[in-house]
């Protein structure tokens, strides 16, 4: 098993996790999933890569969390997502899904400027993937920056102008964004305690972040829900399945508190005062805050 690594325990409060699901990656039905979901001639690539490897999963009862027990390795995990998923396919998806979201994620991002009083605004989008939410904004309003570890969207995210900072150097932006946004970027890191230290040397004081996961509640609830698809346990990618609770739980346990319903309230009257109103975005603010695994929060 030498591209993938064991985690046993839970990855929030370390204690021993239940076995919940298992099956080999050479079974027939993981098989047919992997081919379908990243192509046959792609599969062919990494096949051999998972002899000998199980699919499991394992929860916590305590945390209300899932985790993949058996977690592709450094090397094998760059190839998964900068040589093996169709980088095509993947650009052609988010440039579509640009088209569709541009005017709402430029009203995101002026709600996030109208927060401070400065002259630029440093946002951070942490996992940025091909980097079209930060290109949906006005950049003479604020100043864009984008971390990836694909090097091919790393230089297609370069020309479209937005600053790309580099994960071995990262010392030089201490204390340094105002908003930082992890946008389906957790579920995919082993250790995510690591980024959330992170964040808190990146951040300036007040400064507001902005995560969303895929919502396991169900699944975590009922191991019957699990299925092989794309979704919240997805094989090889999504190794953290978080349930409301376990995503507030580690947030907590890492010095960060969720952001309050009067909270909320007050960020989008201050945006009215800045003379903007987003309605749409105000109502899914109210609904994150009480239902979703999309959450806004800052230091406690």
């Amino acid at each position: 098993m030498l591209e993938f690594y064991k985690t046993p325990n839970c990855k929030i409060c370390k204690k021993k996790g239940i076995r919940i699901y298992q099956k080999k990656y050479t079974d027939n039905d993981l098989i047919t999933f992997l081919q379908t979901y990243y192509g046959k001639k792609r599969f062919r690539f990494f096949k051999k890569r998972l002899e000998n490897v199980n699919y499991n999963l394992n929860k916590c009862t305590y945390c209300k969390f899932i985790w993949q027990e058996n977690s592709p390795k450094e090397k094998f995990s760059f190839d998964l997502y900068d040589k093996i998923i169709d980088k095509k396919e993947s650009l052609i998806k988010s440039k579509k899904k640009f088209q569709l979201r541009k005017h709402k994620n430029n009203s995101e991002i002026n709600f996030i400027i109208n927060q401070f009083n400065t002259d630029k605004v440093n946002v951070l989008d942490f996992g940025a993937g091909w980097g079209h939410w930060l290109y949906s904004g006005d950049k003479s309003k604020f100043s864009p920056y984008a971390l990836e570890m694909s090097l091919y969207r790393k230089k297609y995210i370069s020309n479209l102008g937005i600053k790309i900072i580099d994960y071995n150097n990262l010392s030089k932006y201490k204390n340094f964004f105002h908003f930082i946004r992890l946008d389906q970027v957790v579920e995919h890191v082993d250790n995510f305690k690591i980024i959330f230290k992170l964040l808190k040397k990146l951040a300036i004081k007040d400064c507001i972040f902005y995560l969303s996961v895929p919502d396991g509640g169900d699944i975590i609830q009922n191991k019957s829900k699990i299925k092989l698809e794309k979704g919240a346990v997805q094989p090889l990618e999504h190794l953290n399945c978080f349930s409301r609770y376990s995503l507030i739980k580690v947030l907590t346990l890492e010095g960060f508190k969720k952001i309050s319903f009067f909270e909320i309230i007050n960020m989008h009257l201050k945006n009215l005062l800045k003379g903007e109103i987003n309605i749409s975005l105000l109502m899914r603010d109210i609904k994150d805050c009480f239902f979703s695994t999309s959450i806004k929060f800052k230091f406690r």
